[in-house]
């Protein structure tokens, strides 16, 4: 199915009636119906996972709070937003791939309540790359404060460093990523991918969370990306919650 523009390379927007069944089954019948009303969530507010949990994951964070030294990297980055359950969830319904075959990969994990919605699903390795000191920190006390503990959120891996700088796990992946900044920076995460020690041919999937008004800068980043393609997209009627799934193999 075409999703993008022949001559933009932009993705194609659905009708208004197409992005209000996308927003119910993403946030539910009263998320989309507060979204009709112009009404949106606001996510860092949101503390009913926190809370069923016993973790620290709502709140947001500035990027100039994140404890970044260089000035530049700051520019490039955005605040940190708690991605809500149901959207999560969703994706990873929708997403099409098997957990049992592949590594999950959050980045820009913040506080890692991604990394703990991923946990419930058989991943072969769930990995979180974060560059605030503090947020991954945070992220590592979630794994051990979730509730009910698990041997597979033990296992949730957080690295502490630029995203530009981390090594990904071996074998197919499932990257998720919630904007988390400026598209240049993802440019150079998946042009590192693309040339990794692991040279054979993997299959790797990406979920790109973002907003209407980042999408045309997000998609011409990942359409200079010769080996991954645009298989889906999806818009929510407010546009905060937007969709782009991407599906590729590395060069090999």
């Amino acid at each position: 199915m075409t999703v993008t523009d022949a001559r933009s390379g932009q993705p194609i927007r659905k009708g208004r009636l197409g992005r209000v069944g996308y927003s119910i089954a993403c946030l539910g019948w009263r998320g989309a119906l507060a979204e009709l009303a112009k009404r949106p969530d606001s996510p860092e507010t949101d503390a009913e996972f926190d809370a069923m949990h016993g973790t620290n994951t709502a709140g947001s964070v500035e990027p100039a709070d994140l404890g970044i030294r260089d000035a530049d990297t700051v520019r490039k980055a955005i605040r940190y937003l708690p991605s809500p359950l149901r959207v999560t969830s969703w994706m990873l319904n929708e997403i099409g791939v098997d957990p049992a075959r592949c590594s999950f990969v959050d980045i820009g994990c913040g506080k890692g309540r991604v990394l703990l919605v991923a946990a419930e699903r058989p991943f072969r390795h769930i990995a979180g790359v974060e560059i605030s000191t503090e947020l991954a920190d945070i992220a590592r006390l979630n794994t051990q404060r979730y509730r009910p503990a698990s041997s597979r959120v033990g296992a949730i891996a957080v690295s502490n460093s630029d995203a530009r700088d981390f090594e990904m796990p071996s074998g197919d992946l499932l990257i998720h990523m919630y904007h988390p900044f400026d598209p240049a920076i993802s440019a150079a995460v998946f042009a590192r991918l693309a040339t990794s020690a692991d040279a054979r041919p993997r299959r790797v999937s990406v979920a790109y969370l973002t907003y209407t008004h980042s999408v045309p800068a997000v998609a011409e980043m990942f359409s200079a990306i010769g080996w991954l393609r645009l298989v889906r997209y999806e818009e929510s009627i407010s546009g905060r919650y937007n969709w782009l799934f991407y599906d590729g193999s590395t060069p090999g």
